[in-house]
């Protein structure tokens, strides 16, 4: 060992710090804290920004009885997607992804589609700012993610009624796509009855949320016009002229959509 070159020794250090810089970084996701860090813009935007920069409340804006048939927003369903794949830290004895970290993932998806569509509406609410509140969630596992395997997640608003928020998060083979006409209309149930779409869903997750101000419950409806995504006087234009003229899901079609999503909550969460 004496006789040995001076350069090995550093040449295998280099190398095993390399190794060591390439496993962390291939598995950045799954790391002590990344998590957390990856929630930060999230848990601003919903809970420090409604707090720290309170929208002005007007007339109107969160009515005491939200309608129970309004128009949509087509931002209301419309799919919050992002990209992951299977790291040697999500794997379990079986070597595949591991079902506990399917729901690590989806907080980060549905975090941000809650953002980026509910700020206003929960800002608007205050003071206090309400909040949305996990109370449960539900996964139905379809097929098996291999070991570095890439797919995506693709979150939206399923269904809403008098006190809780849904949300629906499917994982699905990459470039796999979800037509509106049978997700939308249809939910879930559609999508896993589809010969076709059901072979690119690696598994269906349905979240439910309540939204609090302090101690009391805000009706989702109410939280969904305050944003905007629901247009309660729309629903006397007529169907085809909410669709067409005002570029909104007509009243009828939030309806349905609505109903079918419940129908899903009821089928996979009693």
């Amino acid at each position: 060992m004496d006789n040995l070159p001076a350069s090995i020794p550093n040449t295998a250090a280099l190398l095993g710090s390399a190794l060591a810089v390439c496993f962390l970084l291939a598995n950045a996701k799954s790391l002590p804290l990344a998590h957390s860090f990856r929630l930060l813009p999230s848990f601003y935007g919903l809970l420090l920004k409604p707090r720290l920069f309170p929208v002005a409340k007007k007339t109107g804006v969160l009515p005491s009885e939200p309608s129970t048939a309004a128009a949509a927003r087509p931002a209301l369903f419309k799919h919050h997607v992002t990209s992951s794949r299977a790291v040697l830290l999500d794997l379990d004895i079986n070597m595949h992804k591991s079902n506990s970290t399917f729901f690590a993932d989806a907080d980060i998806n549905r975090a941000e589609l809650l953002t980026r569509l509910l700020g206003p509406g929960l800002a608007a609410t205050g003071p206090p700012a309400a909040i949305p509140l996990l109370a449960a969630v539900q996964c139905n596992f379809k097929r098996e993610i291999s070991p570095f395997q890439a797919y995506h997640l693709s979150s939206r608003i399923l269904a809403w009624d008098d006190k809780s928020l849904f949300t629906v998060t499917y994982f699905l083979k990459p470039g796999a796509k979800l037509p509106a006409d049978v997700e939308v209309a249809g939910g879930p149930g559609a999508v896993l009855g589809d010969p076709s779409l059901k072979r690119s869903v690696y598994a269906v997750m349905v979240t439910r949320y309540v939204c609090k101000a302090g101690r009391v419950t805000v009706e989702p409806a109410a939280v969904l016009e305050a944003a905007g995504l629901l247009v309660a006087g729309a629903t006397a234009q007529g169907a085809e002229k909410e669709k067409h003229e005002a570029g909104l899901v007509a009243a009828g079609d939030v309806e349905i959509a609505v109903k079918h999503g419940i129908q899903y909550v009821g089928d996979c969460m009693v």
